[in-house]
């Protein structure tokens, strides 16, 4: 190896100085160096050296000795790569080679080219050859694994030519060594310069992605996602600029890239909230048709962690997000799988119902996707029954479990809408067989019934059921246990048409003969009336012997029927004979016949009072049997139809007896309201009026109570009875405080009387319960309300007012002085308040007194007695000085009376108001009045 390749260039230079060349390199350029072999290239590249070696010794010109040791350097370094090659290859095939330094290797290999860079770069430094120099420095740098100096040298040579057409690679290899240095901000910054340049540059995709790695490296996982969402965006975009996810189209390189950057992506969406994070990006930057993908992916993930809550709830966020996705049930599905595989029954049951609820038959789903019947919906239907039907199932043994009603509920809605939907389904006999014994289980029998109907006679073409048939009867059993009154002979009815129905579809069956005996049997509590009749008439025409029980029997039937049809004499002829049939010592049977009869006898007395036969009415209604449950109806009756026919009198004493004789009637309260009525007919106001107080202990209704108390009231007020007037009226508002205004009303009225009366006490009890109640009301107090309060308040006032007008200012003035003052703000304090409700005429007056009793206390003032032992001069100083004590209180009177003038621009002109204007042109004439008259003073205002 030859020597210079190690020597430093400034010796070397000095060296070729005092060598001698027989040529002169003039162009470079022109150099043309024949490759023939490695022999060859070997000779001519120490040759091209040698020269170049020469050329720069002996070039006098910068330029030239600058290229040519860029030249000579860049020989060098190829001769450093294929040295460094061959050095790994021997070390390769050593055993000795496993432990080798590389990077020390690498530093020793390259540092003769290094160094002939260095030289030759500080010749250059500043000059036009520098940035050509920079570049293959760097990538010596580079090569001897010196990465920083790398770093520094392509930022230097960026900085000098950032719009370099090999820019992007510069940024790439910074990129790439800041990456292998961890340095993964600035990496990240790198990688970002390489995407300015376009998607023209080679390193464009590659950046891409080792940008997204340089961003997760540094946690910042939504940049990360950034760069890789770009990269797939532009790996799965279609010819037609569609982003689909679809892969068919790619190399199995890009294949296996993808797969690569998914990965990634679902390691980064998984440090933010996982499908949230999903959701959320794709709502800023816009949704991709691989979406689902990831969703798949990410619960993949949690899978392989054996996190099973994690990947259904990722399966079924997919789901949530998209509900309306075609394939969205297929990963609420996965969800299921999920736990189904790992065994979490509670929870798999759990996605099973969300599943159903999802998508349900006609549900939000399901009417989306109409139009795809034979795709979407063909491969929904089965994985909807199933999951419905093991739900139900589920449901089904729980309540068997727990014996808990809820359990019980749950478990019908469950089965109710499976039925609903897949009624035609094979299994849906036999689903609704076992809803039907739940509903049995559960106590249910009338519904219970009907299903086990259904199954016994709804799914014939599934087969016949007699077990299902014979059930409902047991069911039909149980309910009728259950019922009474009208309910029950209706249920009766139904399970002997249930009974008629088996052995007409099982007649072979060996149950059937003793299920239609029962039936028959049963006639009369069916109350099918026309076709009982018949029956019983069919009995009676027998000719064969009939015993008493059974004619009786039948003419019982006759009976019923012909009542339920109507028609009550006849159904009294058939009473009557079945009374005859039946035997004294039958004391049950024999009562029953005669409220039969007694009922038959009222109802005829019914239909005469509908067509207005009133005296055929009282008729009927007097030969009902006194000992029969309708006689208290009937003899109420009487009366009513005495009331009715304007019998006011006659009435009145049949609903006097026939209160006297049902103390306990449920009627009392209708004869109460009779009575009212016949009192009022006949001019008997304190009679009503008294009855009207009894009717409200026999209601409840607060509402009719209320009423029938003001009525009442009226009513004594018509008789003339103020005392009672008075007692209602306080009754009234004692019970009723409510509304508000009505009852403030009432106090009102109180007030009003007691005054009229000449009960001043009581008439002032009110004045200041009104005043009170108003306060109490806060916010519910209403604009009458107010003004009923702020006029007893006035009145109220007046006590207040006269007190303060009665105390003289005379001897012992002192004394007397202190009394005035303290009725005086007493009387200011009162009208203050008056004022302050807002009431027209109340405020003014109030306002209007209140200037006055300021005025009168100046004048008061100066109308006090005088000390008797003043001198003249004494006294005209003690003049001066209460004109002085007097004057402010002129003044607040003037202050006064001018607000309630200026009320004038509000619109509040009353007397008042005028009154005030009159006093201002009397206390302030030069303001107010050209001519100065006098005005009234206090002791006249009210």
């Amino acid at each position: 190896m030859r020597l210079y390749h190690y020597l430093p260039f400034g010796v070397l230079l000095l060296l070729s100085a005092c060598a001698s060349t027989e040529e002169t390199l003039g162009d470079l350029g022109e150099l043309d160096i024949q490759i023939e072999d490695d022999a060859a290239i070997l000779g001519a590249r120490d040759k091209a050296m040698d020269n170049y070696w020469e050329f720069a010794a002996s070039s006098p010109e910068k330029e030239q000795k600058v290229e040519a040791m860029r030249r000579l350097a860049d020989l060098e370094m190829e001769r450093s790569d294929e040295r460094f090659q061959r050095q790994v290859e021997v070390l390769d095939r050593m055993s000795e080679g496993e432990g080798a330094d590389i990077d020390t290797l690498k530093a020793v290999t390259y540092r003769g080219a290094i160094k002939l860079y260095e030289d030759v770069l500080n010749i250059a430094r500043g000059g036009s050859q520098e940035p050509i120099l920079l570049y293959p420095l760097s990538k010596a740098y580079e090569q001897a694994g010196r990465r920083q100096e790398a770093l520094d040298t392509m930022q230097t040579l960026l900085d000098l030519r950032p719009e370099a057409e090999n820019r992007d690679e510069l940024h790439f290899r910074r990129a790439e060594l800041l990456f292998d240095m961890r340095q993964f901000k600035q990496a990240e910054f790198d990688y970002g310069k390489v995407l300015e340049v376009g998607t023209q540059s080679q390193y464009y995709e590659k950046s891409l992605s080792k940008r997204g790695w340089s961003a997760f490296k540094q946690e910042h996982y939504t940049r990360a996602l950034d760069s890789f969402i770009a990269l797939i965006d532009r790996k799965l975009r279609q010819a037609d600029g569609r982003i689909v996810n679809d892969e068919s189209h790619l190399s199995r390189g890009d294949k296996e890239l993808l797969s690569d950057i998914f990965r990634v992506v679902i390691l980064s969406f998984k440090e933010l909230n996982g499908t949230q994070g999903i959701k959320a990006y794709f709502e800023d930057y816009g949704h991709r048709d691989y979406e689902m993908r990831l969703y798949q992916a990410m619960g993949g993930f949690y899978l392989a962690q054996d996190r099973v809550q994690d990947a259904a709830a990722s399966y079924s966020a997919f789901a949530r997000d998209f509900p309306m996705h075609e394939q969205a049930f297929e990963f609420d599905l996965k969800a299921v799988k999920a736990y189904t595989d790992a065994g979490y029954s509670q929870l798999m049951i759990k996605a099973k119902q969300e599943f159903v609820r999802r998508y349900r038959v006609n549900g939000n789903f399901w009417r989306r996707h109409l139009d795809q019947e034979e795709t979407v919906l063909a491969r929904l239907r089965p994985l909807l029954r199933s999951n419905s039907e093991d739900v139900a199932r589920h449901l089904h043994a729980q309540a068997q479990k727990n014996k808990k009603p809820m359990d019980y509920q749950r478990a019908f809605l469950w089965y109710k809408q499976h039925l609903k939907w897949f009624a035609k389904s094979p299994t849906a006999k036999k689903l609704n067989f076992l809803y039907a014994e739940l509903l049995f289980e559960a106590g249910q029998f009338e519904a219970a019934a009907r299903e086990f109907e259904k199954t016994a006679y709804q799914y014939i073409r599934f087969g016949k059921d007699a077990e299902a048939g014979y059930a409902s009867l047991l069911a039909y059993t149980e309910r009728e246990k259950q019922l009474t009154g009208k309910e029950r002979e209706t249920w009766s009815r139904m399970a002997v048409g249930s009974a008629l129905r088996f052995g007409k579809t099982f007649p072979d069956d060996s149950r059937a003969a003793s299920v239609l005996t029962k039936a028959t049997e049963n006639m009369f509590a069916l109350k099918k009336y026309d076709q009982a009749a018949v029956a019983a008439r069919q009995i009676l025409e027998l000719s064969t012997e009939t015993s008493p029980e059974t004619r009786r029997t039948a003419w019982k039937i006759i009976a019923r029927a012909e009542f339920e049809k109507g028609d009550y004499s006849r159904a009294e002829v058939a009473y009557k004979v079945a009374l005859s049939l039946t035997s004294a010592e039958d004391p049950v049977s024999h009562k029953l016949l005669k409220e039969g009869l007694a009922a038959a006898v009222y109802k005829q007395g019914e239909l005469m009072q509908a067509k207005g036969n009133v005296q055929g009415a009282i008729a009927q209604f007097s030969r009902v049997d006194a000992d029969s449950a309708v006689a208290e109806v009937a003899e109420f009756d009487i009366a009513s139809s005495l009331l009715s026919s304007g019998e006011w009198y006659a009435a009145i004493e049949a609903l006097g007896n026939f209160r006297d004789l049902n103390p306990a009637s449920k009627l009392l309260a209708k004869v109460s309201q009779n009575l009212i009525l016949a009192y009022q007919k006949t001019d008997q106001p304190s009679r009503a009026a008294e009855e009207l107080e009894r009717y409200i202990g026999l209601v409840e209704d607060p509402e009719l109570r209320r009423e029938a108390r003001w009525r009442s009231i009226e009513l004594y007020e018509k008789a003339g009875d103020m005392a009672k007037v008075l007692a209602g009226y306080e009754r009234y508002v004692d019970e009723y405080p409510r509304p508000l205004e009505q009852a403030m009303e009432v106090r009102q009225t109180l007030a009003t009387i007691y005054g009229d009366v000449g009960n001043a006490t009581s008439k002032h009890f009110w004045q200041e319960e009104i005043v009170r109640q108003e306060k109490a009301a806060g916010k519910e107090s209403t604009q009458r309300m107010r003004y009923l309060a702020a006029k007893a308040a006035f009145e109220r006032a007046q006590p207040v007012l006269k007190a303060y007008q009665h105390a003289k200012l005379v001897k012992p003035l002192q004394q007397n002085l202190k009394r005035k003052k303290e009725k005086m703000q007493l009387a200011v304090d009162t009208f203050t308040a008056t004022a302050n409700y807002g009431v027209a005429g109340v405020t003014t007056a109030s306002v209007y007194i209140l200037a006055e009793i300021y005025a009168d206390f100046g004048a008061a003032l100066m109308g006090s007695q005088r000390p008797a032992d003043l001198s003249e001069e004494e006294l005209g100083q003690y003049d001066i000085l209460l004109e002085e004590q007097a004057y402010p209180f002129e003044e607040k009177s003037i202050t006064i009376h001018e607000s309630n003038v200026e009320r004038i621009a509000d619109g509040a002109y009353d007397e008042w108001v005028q009154k005030s204007f009159d006093r201002l042109k009397a206390l302030s004439p030069f303001r107010y009045a050209k001519v100065e008259k006098s005005e009234p003073m206090i002791g006249e205002i009210y």
